[in-house]
């Protein structure tokens, strides 16, 4: 093992600890906070004073680069819980802005997450018309509307001024959100999308308005500023989904997003340690992603702890485990980047514990922390 889990205590030679760049996102060490929903946000979306706190409490524990939870770019159909904070009005970003002044001020980096949860939001809209999808207390969402051309525009216009929100607030990247079965996922999704237009069917077609959608944001920002795509196989209502059946499928994604004007890779995975393709090696999601497209790759998925993954996703109480298997992702060259997720909620200083050998002294993740912002 190469990670920094060595006996003989800390190992700040480890790649996973040392400064990483990559076009002009500079960053203290390798390891990104996870973007995790709290819904915390007060009703007008506006993040609290708890949120630059909470927030801060990680960048002090030396997180490189914090992702923030999902962020609704607009309050039409963006989100599912009227508590999701929005990135839609100058308001919404000043609030934003204190936040990412608390992180630089602890020395870490900060990239909101833009989010529109399409079929899964609390009004619906998706590629396709369909039954509401059940929620997990088993009540059912409104039925799915499908999407029309004042839709497009409208979702496109939104991300267009999250992206404008992104610069106000002074960060330092911004993530797009494309995963786990929401607006952009579901373009992709054979199942989810039924269109028989431009918009569906093949691969190509399917992947056209999330790339749009790229497109929109780079045009806002400008060529330099980093963006990174968070992408997965699985969704929220169905874990088993392959979006992309082998290596081939996959390349066609990753490369389309670099075309598109994407920096950074998130692939999205239930264990960053899992071969991504059944028959293809024992290459990871992050390790296929980075070696097709030649993006820098974030890798994410159970680092440090057990969690189970049902609809609540995660159980209560998980076990705190090495990290050396998942922080060697980093060390092989299979991914830049290793996101921490519900590690993090349990342990602000995750980072420091981990450098210096003493991750055995880490709390493990309990459910019953998601209730506040500590």
């Amino acid at each position: 093992m190469t990670s920094s889990t060595h006996e003989d205590g800390p190992s700040n030679r480890s790649k996973v600890f040392q400064p990483w760049s990559h076009k002009g996102l500079a960053l203290r060490n390798r390891i990104v906070m996870a973007p995790m929903t709290r819904r915390m946000a007060l009703a007008d979306g506006l993040v609290t004073k708890e949120s630059v706190a909470y927030y801060a409490r990680r960048a002090k524990g030396e997180v490189g680069l914090i992702v923030s939870e999902g962020t609704a770019i607009d309050d039409l159909h963006a989100y599912d819980t009227i508590t999701v904070p929005r990135v839609q009005t100058p308001e919404q970003w000043d609030a934003w802005k204190r936040v990412v002044d608390a992180i630089h001020t602890e020395g870490g980096a900060f990239a909101p997450q833009l989010w529109h949860t399409g079929r899964l939001a609390a009004d619906p809209i998706g590629p396709s018309g369909g039954p509401g999808v059940p929620r997990a207390d088993g009540t059912r969402r409104p039925d799915i509307r499908e999407m029309g051309p004042d839709d497009f525009r409208q979702v496109l216009d939104a991300f267009r001024n999250a992206a404008r929100g992104t610069l106000q607030m002074g960060a330092d990247a911004l993530e797009i959100h494309g995963a786990h079965g929401y607006l952009l996922d579901s373009f992709l999704s054979p199942v989810n999308n039924q269109r028989n237009d431009e918009y569906g069917g093949s691969l190509e077609n399917r992947m056209r308005f999330p790339l749009e959608v790229v497109r929109e944001i780079r045009s806002v920002v400008g060529p330099d500023f980093p963006v990174l795509y968070r992408f997965s196989q699985w969704k929220m209502d169905d874990y088993r989904e392959q979006k992309f059946q082998n290596p081939n499928d996959l390349e066609q994604w990753v490369v389309a997003l670099a075309d598109a004007g994407v920096d950074i890779l998130h692939a999205s995975t239930r264990d960053a340690r899992e071969p991504a393709f059944e028959g293809h090696g024992p290459l990871t999601l992050a390790g296929w992603s980075e070696k097709l497209s030649g993006l820098p790759t974030v890798a994410v998925g159970k680092v440090s702890v057990t969690l189970g993954m049902d609809e609540s996703y995660g159980t209560s109480p998980s076990e705190v485990v090495d990290p050396g298997p998942w922080l060697d992702l980093v060390e092989r060259n299979e991914c830049s980047l290793l996101a921490v997720g519900r590690a993090l909620i349990a342990n602000p200083d995750w980072v420091a514990k981990v450098r210096s050998g003493k991750w055995e002294t880490l709390r493990p993740y309990e459910k019953e922390m998601l209730k506040t912002l500590e």
